[in-house]
C-alpha cells in the first residue's frame, strides 16, 4: 500500500479507478482509511503532489467519526467548477496568441494562455486564476467591510487580504483585521459571517458568550454560515 508523509505523519492510502470520473478527489471513510479516486489514465506520478494539495484538510479530518464526501482535486482544466460568491462557475480554458487573462462571462470563467507546452498550461491556469481571485478580493471585502463596521459599531485600523494556510480572518489587538482572500467564493452571507466576526472581536478581543452574542445580535442565523465554512471550507482550498 502506498504512502504519503505530511510533516512527521505518515499515511497510508489506496488507489481506486472510476471509470466515469473526470477528475481525481480524496475520500476518507469512519475507519479513517485514506481513498484516492481516479479517472481512467491518470498519471500516477500526480498523486502525490495532490495529496500534499490537500494535506490540510487530510489532518484535519483523519480523525472525523463519521464519512466524509469526497474532496475534487482542481486540475485547471476546461470543465472544472469554481465557486464565486456562492456561485458555481465553469471554467473554460482557450490557447491563443495573446496575453493571458481572465474574463467573467455570465457563469464561466474564460482563462486565455498562450501557447505553451500542455504540462505548463495547469500551472499557469492556477496563477492567473490565482491572482484574479486576489483582485476580486480587493474589491468585495473592503466594500462588505464598510458597509458592516457602522453597524457593528468597530472598524479596523487597517485591513490586509492575503492567503492564509488554516484561518479564514483574524483580528490582531493593534486593530488589524485580516482576511483570507478565499473567502470570496463562499456565498455573500458566509463572506459576512466573517466580516461580522472579525470586527466584533474589535469590541470583544475573545470567544466568550458576550463575543457571540453581540455577533447574533446583527447575524441571527451566524451558526447555519458558520457551518457552511466546515461542511464546504475544503472545497475552497484549491
Amino acid at each position: 500500500m502506498p504512502n504519503i508523509t505530511i510533516g512527521t505523519i505518515t499515511i497510508p492510502y489506496t488507489i481506486e479507478e472510476r471509470p466515469r470520473r473526470q477528475h481525481p478527489a480524496i475520500q476518507i471513510d469512519a475507519q479513517k482509511r485514506v481513498t484516492v479516486l481516479l479517472p481512467p489514465d491518470y498519471g500516477l506520478k500526480e498523486i502525490e503532489p495532490l495529496l500534499h494539495r490537500k494535506a490540510r484538510w487530510i489532518l484535519k479530518h483523519l480523525n472525523s467519526t463519521q464519512p466524509l464526501p469526497s474532496v475534487p482535486l482542481k486540475e485547471f482544466v476546461t470543465g472544472e467548477e469554481f465557486l464565486l460568491r456562492g456561485q458555481l462557475l465553469r471554467m473554460k480554458v482557450q490557447r491563443q496568441d495573446k496575453p493571458p487573462q481572465v474574463i467573467l462571462e455570465g457563469r464561466q470563467i474564460l482563462v486565455t494562455v498562450p501557447y505553451i507546452p500542455s504540462p505548463q498550461q495547469p500551472i499557469l491556469v492556477r496563477e492567473l486564476l490565482t491572482t484574479w481571485y486576489q483582485q476580486e478580493a480587493q474589491c468585495l471585502l473592503p466594500e462588505r467591510i464598510d458597509l458592516y463596521s457602522p453597524i457593528v459599531g468597530a472598524a479596523p485600523a487597517r485591513l490586509k487580504i492575503a492567503e492564509y494556510k488554516s484561518r479564514w480572518g483574524f483580528c490582531r489587538d493593534d486593530g488589524l483585521i485580516a482576511l483570507n482572500w478565499r473567502i470570496v467564493q463562499a456565498p455573500l452571507s458566509v463572506i459576512d459571517y466573517v466580516i461580522v466576526h472579525e470586527l466584533t472581536h474589535r469590541r470583544y478581543p475573545h470567544h466568550r458568550q458576550t463575543f457571540w452574542e453581540a455577533v447574533r445580535v446583527i447575524l441571527s442565523d451566524f451558526e447555519t454560515r458558520k457551518q457552511w465554512l466546515r461542511d464546504h471550507g475544503a472545497e475552497l482550498g484549491w
